[in-house]
């Protein structure tokens, strides 16, 4: 039931269009908290190790910053916290101006006597940006909990699947209806995006969302093939024909299947011809070729991993048909488009160090900071960790950063543990690469606030904390 339940988030927040729209992303939310505490509640005897706990209390006081920025203060104290706020306020909110009655049946004072008002300067958004961390937070912590009784294989298999059918929808989607929303295309042949300023692909407004998606299920597939090919290794006798009897047996039909998901994968993810996809997919390559060889201990094994795996997707990048050297090299308007964010995005941290402008207001305080392009509205920052300083100042950004760094505290250790079995082992590089890819893309993109592309990551964090059912002991 947990299996089918998370591969059912996964599968709503990617094919509802990223699950960017209220209507998408209100049941997605309360799937992701409903899950995690009913795995709570059932798996509650399960203890998980110090350092995975501290990650989680780390999450929890981010959540809890997150909170003060929403405490309404009197403009006095807002003045001595946050000036700009204020003065931010002045041209924005008029109910601060003027004075906001306790009582909506109550008229406003005559006489302009400021009011209270939180640090964030759209506490309606700020608290729906915590109400996504909060939901899945609670499904980390629910699933990390599950997975160590558990185990992984079963959910990492399901997620692969629908990867492939994910896949699959692109390519199908592009081959028959292009790829210009602009030109006429439609997502699933009716829905027609409201901004036509990115190139669809899939059920994605924007392709780079799409292709971080892929970055993130990609090396679970790749993780599960090495998997099955180190047990074969291992199982079998060094010759040819032993190869050819192990190929041809259900476990080596599994690793040519896996394989083959993979390089559908690979071939979406080429066709959407994101460059930072293409990035995060050499990165991908790279990674799980080190892992390869620092598991067989060999760099022989690393150097043969990464040529096989490299030529195997030059094979498919040609199949593809995919124009990306010309996409490469077009410069086109990005560069300027994300200097332009990044400079005022410098300016908003100047003005706002402290507290920031609240948690989800980065388009809020683009209204009053944006200096460029004013065709466009600059809603995202272009760089998930500048946009965490624009939006939570010293106050979010040092308890976001301590919480990041306990992540990876507690992941390193549960390889340092030794006690995964192969395919688990696997599972966990996989999702480690794929979380270290998306971490990447978002330092030009944000893909990541996708919720559907978030709820991925949280399962993908889940699979690499999970302690191994066969390997538990007390702490």
């Amino acid at each position: 039931m947990l299996t089918a339940a998370v591969v059912l988030l996964v599968a709503w927040g990617a094919l509802a269009f990223g699950s960017v729209y209220p209507w998408a992303y209100t049941p997605l939310l309360a799937g992701c908290a409903l899950t995690g505490a009913v795995a709570l509640v059932v798996y509650r005897s399960r203890r998980l190790p110090g350092a995975t706990r501290a990650a989680f209390l780390g999450l929890v006081v981010v959540l809890g910053a997150g909170a003060v920025q929403l405490i309404p203060l009197p403009s006095g104290v807002l003045e001595a916290v946050s000036p700009k706020t204020g003065a931010f306020l002045e041209t924005y909110d008029l109910g601060y101006v003027f004075g906001s009655p306790a009582d909506p049946s109550e008229e406003a004072p005559a006489e302009p006597t400021g009011s209270w008002h939180s640090l964030s300067l759209a506490p309606g958004r700020t608290l729906v940006g915590l109400a996504f961390l909060a939901a899945f937070t609670l499904l980390l912590a629910g699933l990390t909990t599950a997975l160590s009784r558990s185990g992984s294989r079963r959910l990492t298999a399901s997620i692969v699947v629908f990867g492939v059918v994910l896949a699959l929808i692109g390519i199908v989607q592009k081959a028959m209806l292009g790829e210009h929303a602009w030109g006429g295309m439609r997502i699933y042949g009716y829905w027609q995006p409201v901004h036509l300023l990115s190139t669809p692909f899939g059920p994605y407004v924007n392709k780079n969302h799409f292709a971080g998606w892929m970055l993130m299920c990609l090396p679970l597939a790749l993780g599960l093939g090495l998997g099955l090919a180190e047990q074969g290794i291992r199982s079998r006798r060094d010759d040819w024909r032993s190869v050819v009897l192990w190929l041809s047996s259900p476990q080596g039909g599994r690793l040519q299947l896996t394989m083959l998901a993979t390089l559908l994968m690979v071939a979406s993810l080429l066709m959407a011809k994101s460059r930072s996809g293409l990035a995060g997919l050499i990165v991908v390559v790279v990674v799980m070729s080190i892992a390869a060889g620092q598991r067989f201990q060999s760099a022989r094994a690393g150097v043969m991993a990464f040529g096989s795996l490299a030529a195997a997707f030059a094979i498919v990048f040609a199949l593809a048909g995919t124009d990306l050297a010309a996409r490469i090299t077009d410069r086109s308007d990005a560069v300027d488009l994300r200097k332009n964010i990044w400079t005022d995005s410098a300016t908003v941290i100047k003005n706002f160090p402290l507290a920031g402008t609240g948690v989800n207001t980065f388009g809020t305080v683009m209204s009053g900071y944006q200096t460029t392009q004013k065709d466009q509205h600059f809603q995202e920052a272009h760089n998930d960790y500048l946009q965490i300083a624009v939006e939570g100042g010293i106050l979010v950004a040092l308890p976001a950063l301590v919480a990041l760094v306990l992540l990876v505290r507690a992941i390193r250790r549960r390889f340092a543990a030794g006690q995964d079995d192969t395919m688990t082992h696997w599972i966990r590089v996989g999702a480690t690469t794929g979380l270290v890819a998306i971490a990447l893309q978002a330092l030009v993109e944000f893909s990541l606030q996708m919720p559907g592309n978030a709820a991925l990551a949280v399962v993908l964090l889940a699979l690499a904390l999970h302690e191994t059912s066969a390997g538990r002991r007390s702490v």
